[in-house]
This record gives structure tokens, C-alpha cells and sequence, in this order.
């Protein structure tokens, strides 16, 4: 019975560690994501799970690459890069971290933070 117990305790912990929901932000299209990459305005829609008291605590933390304007209407996150470089583009993937958010969809294609920062931000 001891044993039974303890299995059904950790199938129970099993569960809820690893089914969790994964978040997805989204580009509304490559070459508006390409654009805003060139000019250092980068739009990225957020999930509504995310909230707009998330958006601008965790932005604050970030204030030195870039500050981030958040229409919670649309959920769209535009970043304002303050100096357009790679490695200034990859504090995004800790501020989308932050926010949970594990995945960008760009057109049909989902890409994991480091593919989208490989594919998109280097």
C-alpha cells in the first residue's frame, strides 16, 4: 500500500511539472519581422495569458538595450532597441523568457528561442 501511495504521489508531482502549457509569442509576418529588425522597432504579438503589468515590470529590468511599448489591446510588444546589435536583440529572449513564453511563431513555422534568435535576431 506504502508503495502505491508513493506512486501515485509521484505520477501527481510528474503531472504537474511537466504539463505545463508553453506560451507563443507571434510576428505577424517575415518581412515586417525582418523590418522591424533593420530599423530596431521589433513587434511581436504576446499571448493573452501574458499581462500588461508583466510586460512593464519585466521590461524594467532591460531599460540599458531597450525599452519595450505594449498595446494591451492587441497584445503587441514593440521593442525599441536603444543599440541595434545581436547581442543587445538577445536580452529579448530573456525578457520573452521571463514572460514564459518558450516559443515565436513566424509565418507557418514555430522556432524555440534559440532558433528565433539564430534565424532572425544574430
Amino acid at each position: 500500500m506504502k508503495k502505491a501511495t508513493l506512486l501515485v504521489l509521484a505520477l501527481g508531482l510528474n503531472l504537474l511539472v511537466f504539463g505545463q502549457k508553453t506560451l507563443s509569442a507571434s510576428a505577424t509576418n517575415k518581412a515586417e519581422l525582418q523590418n522591424g529588425i533593420t530599423s530596431g522597432h521589433i513587434k511581436l504579438v504576446l499571448p493573452a495569458e501574458v499581462s500588461e503589468e508583466n510586460v512593464i515590470m519585466y521590461a524594467k529590468y532591460y531599460t540599458n538595450m531597450f525599452t519595450v511599448a505594449f498595446d494591451a489591446k492587441s497584445s503587441t510588444a514593440t521593442f525599441h532597441m536603444l543599440s541595434n546589435d545581436a547581442n543587445s536583440r538577445r536580452v529579448i529572449l530573456r525578457f520573452l523568457g521571463a514572460n514564459q513564453i518558450a516559443n515565436v511563431q513566424v509565418a507557418d513555422r514555430s522556432y524555440d528561442l534559440g532558433s528565433f534568435y539564430d534565424t532572425f535576431l544574430k
